[in-house]
């Protein structure tokens, strides 16, 4: 069985042209037609994201279909130590 995550605007699977002009359209549409963006940049992204809400590697690895030492390479790289240990305080403070 194959699954169609993402299709187009015609209810068709992406082709990879397509799929890098839309892409691209919602860059310029944003405003951010200047920046080396790519789609995979969403992803990480999202793992810090994730990461400083709280997510443990192995649930962002689960949810974005990788590998934990991607997620982890990621995560090391993105994340300031600073910016994750205040996010954790935030969360302890709120459990109150």
């Amino acid at each position: 069985m194959q699954w169609q995550v993402m299709t187009s605007s015609r209810r068709r699977p992406w082709t990879a042209d397509g799929f890098g002009s839309s892409f691209n359209k919602a860059k310029i549409d944003a405003g951010m037609s200047e920046r080396d963006l790519h789609f995979n940049d969403l992803r990480g992204t999202a793992a810090t994201k994730f990461y400083i809400a709280g997510f443990n590697m192995r649930e962002i690895a689960e949810t974005l279909a990788w590998e934990e030492d991607s997620v982890e390479k990621i995560i090391r790289r993105y994340v300031g130590r600073s910016a994750a240990i205040k996010e954790r305080i935030r969360k302890l403070e709120t459990r109150e």
